[in-house]
């Protein structure tokens, strides 16, 4: 990973202009947010805020990823998603005054913008525009969410670990792969046991995929690194487009995972 940092000017007209991003901030509300938080540099590991904890800050994401967290009564610990640029982490609690529901850990180096939570409430409730961004925001989480019920539901353990490989080479930073790229190498951040909760299989089955893939010539695993030898046969966005509601089986409605954990 390019441990080269650029300037916040360069980090402010990425989250402008870059296509990827979530719901982008004009220049305006961007000016906003600047005067209530400064861009901060966090390291990897760093625990922004805790299941339970009173919110006290909304984080907005400039670069790096963050995993969420779902802190278990019996002390386990369950990686339920990851977030990356341009997405506002713990805003829903700041709103509603309730606990943090989850716990939010920096997975690599990222910039991020902590706005108090008495600020983040006075701007949602004297800024029209604002308002309006966060609501597009929301909107754009709910559907995310909605995605991965229909990956859980519709896709296999294959095609849902090929769809996070893709996912993390974008977050990473190294460009979403076109048609006809050659090898993308991933030093990923997350451990084997967390790339098997994010897509709802068991570490065992999770090594077995890998096998597999390593087998058909997709990708090696060398020195710590992940090298993607197709990166254009790991989308499938498509599959995902033609799903509908009626296409979801029973179970993916009412929270039972589809696919055993094997």
């Amino acid at each position: 990973m390019n441990n080269q940092w650029p300037s916040e000017a360069t980090i402010k007209n990425r989250s402008l202009h870059r296509e990827d991003t979530l719901v982008p901030l004009d220049t305006e509300l961007w000016e906003q947010v600047e005067d209530l938080a400064p861009l901060q540099v966090y390291p990897a590991a760093v625990e922004l805020f805790r299941q339970g904890s009173p919110p006290q800050s909304v984080y907005y994401i400039e670069r790096g990823l963050v995993k969420l967290i779902l802190l278990e009564e019996e002390g386990g610990e369950l990686v339920i998603g990851l977030r990356s640029p341009g997405w506002l982490l713990g805003a829903a609690s700041v709103i509603l005054q309730e606990p943090y529901a989850l716990t939010a850990i920096t997975l690599t180096p990222s910039y991020l913008r902590r706005i108090p939570a008495r600020s983040f409430i006075e701007l949602v409730k004297s800024n029209a525009h604002f308002s309006w961004y966060l609501q597009r925001m929301q909107s754009r989480e709910l559907l995310d969410q909605l995605a991965r019920v229909m990956q859980l539901g519709c896709l296999s353990a294959r095609h849902r670990l090929e769809q996070l490989l893709w996912q993390l080479a974008s977050d990473l930073e190294l460009g979403q792969p076109q048609k006809g790229a050659k090898e993308v190498r991933l030093n990923l951040p997350l451990r084997h046991r967390e790339i098997a909760e994010l897509i709802a299989v068991t570490p065992a089955y999770l090594s077995r995929l890998f096998s597999q893939m390593e087998q058909e010539g997709l990708l090696q695993r060398s020195q710590g690194w992940l090298i993607v030898s197709d990166p254009q046969a790991l989308w499938h966005g498509s599959d995902l487009n033609r799903t509908t509601s009626q296409d979801l089986p029973w179970g993916t409605l009412t929270g039972i995972t589809p696919e055993p954990l094997i």
